[in-house]
């Protein structure tokens, strides 16, 4: 297999990635302020491809895998990273349901209650534990409307439309936008992906993958800029009917079924992955796809996130806040991959260099920033100082954190 073949097995990363919370969030921030988020896009890709670059070569080098690794500095960091990635995958969860199902009423006018029906599909694709094929599979046809999106943002461009949206830049969009492109159970997906692997494929890899990832959701910021008030899909349906003879709902709707499905099996599987990562103790033989325990992980997720779906929500709204919840547990997860990133009886040489140190601590204190903000705020603490406070005592733990690894 030659070089770039093996790179292109990273493609599952973004992949991953790609699904309604993305196209939900990102339409959002183009109706909102159109190319001013290009900046947040490029931002939370960059940040990807360095946390997860870190997590592959701490598998790659130390030859352990990430649960491994942390059960060993303690069990009690073991369960809290689990019950981070559960927490994260129930929110997605529902997302990814409402999305599938969002797609299909585009196409064919359905009640909520057939979210069942996708949820029932979801599960027997998931009970034999062999669900990569048709994950993949679907994920094609993600990248089909993902380069829709980037031929109708092409022609925006070139056509001169203005592409500012309403001209204004939300905080909590932005942490949407991170959370949705870096996604907590990746970091699990990364590290199984880099076995085997070397640090160049890996590298090659993940930079093509975050860097379709971020082409994607930038041309569907920009699509989104078209849409004057973005309440649903059917607003950035009508934005692509003009390049597609009408056909923007079909397209739309087949995407997005596509997108939430695919995603509606990754997430509960990634948990029960992590599970069996971070939980087996030894007893991974005793925790296969189909032993109790794993099922028992996926089920619940899937479990929430219908009992979520079938609520009387707003379907954009469970979206959105799927994608922010995701985006306030970056700053821990980034600041556990910076630690470890760092540790000498690990890695040896290979080592965060110093500017990989740098620029990681930069993204992880700007999320911890703009985290802080948003919470600090919805309490009635208003103002940008507090938030930088609460940064600067998270900066200064990390790179405390990070000092101690580096001496052992």
């Amino acid at each position: 297999m030659s070089t770039w073949s093996r790179a292109l097995v990273w493609s599952l990363i973004a992949a991953a990635f790609i699904g309604p919370g993305t196209v939900t969030t990102a339409a959002k921030a183009g109706s909102e302020g159109g190319w001013q988020y290009l900046a947040f896009v490029a931002l939370a890709a960059l940040a990807g491809f360095l946390l997860m670059e870190m997590v592959a070569r701490l598998t790659l080098v130390s030859n352990q895998s990430l649960g491994q690794i942390l059960g060993r500095n303690g069990k009690w960091l073991a369960w809290l990273c689990f019950g981070a990635v559960l927490l994260g995958c129930m929110a997605y969860q529902a997302g990814n349901l409402l999305g599938a199902l969002s797609g299909v009423q585009l196409v064919i006018p359905r009640q909520r209650i057939w979210v069942l029906l996708i949820g029932a599909m979801a599960a027997i694709v998931l009970w034999p534990g062999e669900s990569k094929k048709i994950a993949r599979a679907l994920a094609g046809v993600v990248t089909l409307m993902g380069l829709v999106f980037m031929v109708v943002a092409t022609g925006l461009i070139f056509n001169g439309q203005s592409l500012t949206g309403q001209g204004t830049v939300a905080t909590g969009t932005i942490i949407g936008l991170v959370g949705t492109t870096i996604v907590p159970y990746n970091f699990f997906l990364a590290a199984g992906l880099g076995r085997g692997e070397s640090l160049g494929d890996m590298r090659r890899g993940l930079s093509l993958s975050f860097l379709v990832g971020a082409l994607i959701t930038g041309s569907i910021v920009l699509v989104g800029s078209g849409v004057t008030l973005f309440t649903g899909f059917a607003d950035l349906a009508r934005t692509l009917d003009a390049g597609f003879r009408d056909q923007g709902a079909l397209i739309l709707g087949i995407g997005l079924f596509a997108a939430g499905f695919s995603s509606a099996v990754t997430a509960p599987l990634a948990a029960a992955l992590a599970g069996r990562e971070l939980l087996a103790d030894g007893e991974a033989d005793n925790f296969g796809p189909k032993s109790f325990r794993f099922r028992i992980i996926w089920l619940v997720v899937l479990a929430i996130g219908l009992v979520v779906a079938l609520l009387e929500l707003d379907i954009i709204t469970v979206i959105l806040a799927a994608q922010v919840a995701n985006g306030l547990l970056l700053p821990f997860i980034a600041g556990i991959v910076l630690v470890f990133a760092n540790d000498r009886g690990l890695l040896g040489d290979d080592v965060n260099a110093w500017w990989q140190n740098g620029l990681g601590f930069l993204v992880a204190t700007f999320l911890a920033q703009k985290n802080a903000t948003l919470l600090l705020d919805k309490v009635g603490i208003e103002g940008i100082w507090p938030g930088i406070i609460a940064a600067g005592v998270y900066g200064l733990l990390l790179v405390w954190l990070m000092g101690r690894r580096q001496s052992v």
